[in-house]
C-alpha cells in the first residue's frame, strides 16, 4: 500500500486541488493520505468536509518541510511513502504506477517521476549531488548570467535525457517515493533542514546505505513549480536556502566544507539582498 504525505503551509487552495485530482484517479482503499497543516493558520474546514478519508495532522508551529513530513511518516503504514507537494496535479493513477515500479525494482530505495509544467513541458527534476564549487556559484548568483559553467552543468545535469528512465543521484522532493525498508534502515528526514536540501540529504544517505535512486520517465504529474513558496518573501527564502546549504556541506563535506559557507555568509547575504530587490517574491 502507498501512504502519501502532503505538508500544507498557506497553500490550502493548492492542497484542495491536489487532493481532488488524487482521488479522481485513486480509491481511498488503495492509498493512505496524510495532510499536515504546518502551523500556517489555514482553515481546514473545507478539507475535512470534502475529504473525510484524509488523515489530518495539525501542528501548532511551522516545523519546516522535513519536520512536517516526519509527523505524518511516523504514522504512515504503507509499504511505500510518497511525499506529494500541494502544487502537484494528478492526471492518472501515478501512485499505482510508482508502486508497481518499486515492486519490480527491488534495489531502488527512492523513486521519482517526470514532473511537467502546466503546459506539459518537462521540468528539471533530477540533479547530481551538490559540491562546494557549484553551491558557491549558486549563492553568488552566477547561475543566472553563466548557466553553462561546468560545475553548474554537472550539478544541474543539463544534458540529462528526461525521456529515458535512469538511476540518478537525487530526484525532486515534490513527488518523492520512499521504500519502507529505507525508512527502517536510515530513519526519517533530517528536520534540521527547515526547507530545501532535505531530499538531497535523504538521497545521499540512502545511496550511502547501498540503495539506488531512480527516475521513472514513463510516470508523470503536473507540478506548478514554486507555488508552495510563492507567498514567502525572497529574502526569507534566500536565508533558508543558505542555512540548508551550510547544513548539507557540514554533513557531507565535513568541517572545512561547511566553514567555506559559514565564512562566506556576509557575501552570500549581500547577494541575496540584491536578489530580493530585483525579485521581492
Amino acid at each position: 500500500m502507498i501512504s502519501t504525505v502532503t505538508v500544507n503551509y498557506k497553500t490550502m487552495d493548492y492542497t484542495l486541488k491536489m487532493l481532488e485530482s488524487l482521488f479522481a484517479y485513486h480509491t481511498k482503499e488503495e492509498i493512505e493520505v496524510f495532510v499536515v497543516e504546518n502551523g500556517s493558520g489555514d482553515s481546514t474546514d473545507e478539507l475535512v468536509r470534502r475529504f473525510p478519508q484524509v488523515h489530518l495532522i495539525i501542528s501548532k508551529e511551522n516545523l519546516g518541510f522535513a519536520g512536517g513530513c516526519n509527523l505524518a511518516i511516523k504514522n504512515a503504514t504503507g509499504d511505500y511513502v510518497v511525499l506529494v507537494n500541494p502544487d502537484i496535479l494528478f492526471e492518472d493513477n501515478a501512485l499505482d504506477q510508482i508502486e508497481a515500479k518499486m515492486i519490480t525494482h527491488v534495489e531502488v530505495g527512492i523513486g521519482g517521476i517526470s514532473l511537467q509544467n502546466m503546459d506539459g513541458s518537462q521540468q528539471d527534476c533530477v540533479w547530481s549531488f551538490p559540491k562546494p564549487c557549484d553551491q558557491i556559484l549558486l549563492l553568488l548568483k552566477l547561475n543566472h548570467p553563466f548557466p553553462n559553467l561546468p560545475p553548474l552543468k554537472r550539478w544541474l545535469m543539463r544534458d540529462f535525457d528526461y525521456t529515458q528512465s535512469a538511476d540518478v543521484d537525487q530526484v525532486m522532493g515534490a513527488f518523492f517515493c520512499i521504500r519502507r525498508e529505507v525508512l527502517d534502515e536510515i530513519g526519517l528526514l533530517d528536520d534540521g533542514f527547515f526547507m530545501w536540501y532535505e531530499e538531497v540529504d535523504y538521497c545521499q544517505r540512502a545511496k550511502d546505505a547501498g540503495w539506488r535512486v531512480r527516475y521513472f520517465s514513463d510516470i508523470h504529474t503536473k507540478h506548478k513549480k514554486g507555488a508552495s513558496f510563492d507567498r514567502v518573501a525572497t529574502i526569507k527564502k534566500q536565508a533558508m536556502l543558505r542555512r540548508s546549504i551550510r547544513r548539507y556541506m557540514f554533513k557531507h563535506y565535513g568541517v572545512w566544507g561547511g566553514m567555506i559557507f559559514l565564512l562566506g555568509e556576509p557575501i552570500f547575504w549581500c547577494m541575496s539582498v540584491v536578489t530580493s530587490i530585483i525579485k521581492p517574491r
